[in-house]
């Protein structure tokens, strides 16, 4: 592997979300622009992810990476 492969999947800068059975991990997001139980919007370059559901919680934040979890009904970007 090239230094620059490996620069780039250390440093990796784009969009990402993971989806499991009850938590959204996304990494590499501008902002959260609302939460609360039942909605979470979380806003990258591109656009914006809308999570609905109930009792979400945002279990992990960091600068560049998310975790929620809760009950997911559904998950939107636009």
């Amino acid at each position: 592997m090239n230094i620059h492969k490996f620069r780039s999947y250390l440093l990796e800068d784009m969009f990402n979300m993971n989806v499991f059975k009850d938590k959204i991990e996304i990494t590499n997001y501008t902002e959260i622009g609302h939460f609360d139980l039942n909605k979470i919007i979380i806003k990258y370059n591109e656009g914006e992810v809308i999570i609905n559901g109930k009792n979400l919680i945002i279990s992990r934040l960091m600068s560049d990476s998310i975790l929620i979890k809760g009950n997911i009904s559904n998950i939107e970007l636009r």
